[in-house]
């Protein structure tokens, strides 16, 4: 039974594969262009840090309430683009002129730097095997809180190495750097998608946005 989790890297993706069918074993760390080969495979669920139900106008709730899990360090959930940015990622000024109007204020340059990766991942948003996760989320609840080192940090990547190896207690110090391992974390919330033991973010009634796709971050 094969799970995946996804970070993205560089016009690409870093993708995790594990059995989750007895003791979870990594199978794969790699690179890809695409989502494509992951979608091929056979995995029963795709865990992806990227958004995926993107609202027209107010930020997702499901933002909201991340940032609020994981406070004092909420500023590490970027907040999603408004859907009508998404022709614009070759043209900055335009796709802020479109957020203020849409959404009330402009984007910024690290989220239109994400405009492609979301535009691909919406092309695949209706494959019921992909959800929206964040792996500040996943390392928290593996923790029982946020972690106060940041991922970048010699001190971060220790206690996020040390954290996944809870679960994967053969892992090497993965490749890809911080993606590497947030790859690996969206892969541990994959097994819990599975397995039913997931958190969703927002909790209570499921956001839809106006395409029908889930605004929710699961973990």
């Amino acid at each position: 039974m094969r799970i995946a989790g996804v970070d993205g890297r560089r016009r690409g993706w870093v993708i995790a594969l594990v059995d989750i069918a007895g003791q979870p074993t990594l199978q794969d760390l790699s690179y890809h262009n695409s989502l494509t080969d992951v979608l091929a495979s056979d995995v029963r669920a795709i865990a992806i840090d990227m958004p995926i139900g993107l609202a027209d106008e107010a930020s997702r709730e499901c933002d909201v309430a991340a940032r609020r899990l994981l406070r004092p360090h909420g500023s590490r959930v970027f907040p999603a683009p408004p859907r009508s940015t998404l022709p614009y990622a070759d043209d900055y000024a335009r796709a802020c002129e479109v957020s203020r109007e849409t959404a009330g204020k402009a984007i910024s340059r690290q989220t239109w730097n994400l405009l492609p990766a979301i535009a691909e991942v919406d092309g695949f948003a209706d494959d019921p095997r992909l959800v929206e996760c964040h792996p500040e989320i996943s390392f928290a609840l593996m923790n029982g809180h946020p972690l106060d080192e940041g991922k970048k940090t010699p001190e971060g990547r220790a206690v996020r190495l040390d954290l996944l190896r809870r679960w994967l207690p053969e892992l090497d110090d993965p490749q890809f750097g911080d993606d590497g391992l947030d790859a690996l974390a969206c892969t541990w919330s994959a097994a819990r998608i599975v397995q039913g033991a997931a958190l969703t973010l927002p909790a209570g009634e499921l956001h839809r946005d106006a395409q029908g796709r889930p605004m929710r971050i699961c973990a």
